[in-house]
């Protein structure tokens, strides 16, 4: 690169171009006989439409070719991510479920211990899954008072 006004070459310099990609009204049908900056403004404004076979032949072409390649391996590391994302979200809604049904098996216990003591007729098993956490706590809080009221 060179500066007109002084005639120096500008070596190590940096050119820096602004593209309004909002102006190009760019079609796949015509877009291989476009020029290289409208071919560049279709990849960067539609490449995620297309997969990456079809962009290589709408945008024939060493430059295009590294920026594919560029897309694809970000493509892929997003997609490995979003699966890293899904199996920790299953094994934490897997631990939360766990956690729900352990919650549920104590006070179940509690509620047979309370009702062995207070010599009442033992809910089942089957009838206690059927309950909510919160009508087993509320049980469980009006056994334990009953068991009070009889100690007192």
């Amino acid at each position: 690169m060179v500066d007109v006004v002084s005639g120096r070459e500008l070596a190590r310099a940096v050119e820096v171009h602004t593209v309004e990609l909002c102006k190009y009204n760019l079609e796949e049908g015509t877009i291989s006989q476009a020029s290289k900056i409208q071919q560049w403004a279709f990849l960067l404004l539609f490449a995620q439409d297309y997969e990456s076979a079809a962009l290589r032949e709408l945008l024939p072409g060493i430059e295009f070719e590294q920026a594919i390649e560029t897309i694809e391996t970000i493509s892929a590391q997003i997609e490995d991510r979003a699966m890293y994302d899904q199996r920790e979200k299953a094994q934490r809604d897997y631990e939360w479920a766990i956690s729900g049904a352990r919650e549920e098996g104590k006070l179940a216990g509690k509620i047979q211990l309370l009702q062995e003591l207070l010599g009442d007729t033992l809910t089942t098993d089957s009838e206690l899954q059927s309950k909510s956490i919160d009508t087993l706590t509320t049980q469980l809080a009006e056994l334990q008072q009953r068991l009070r009221d009889r100690q007192a």
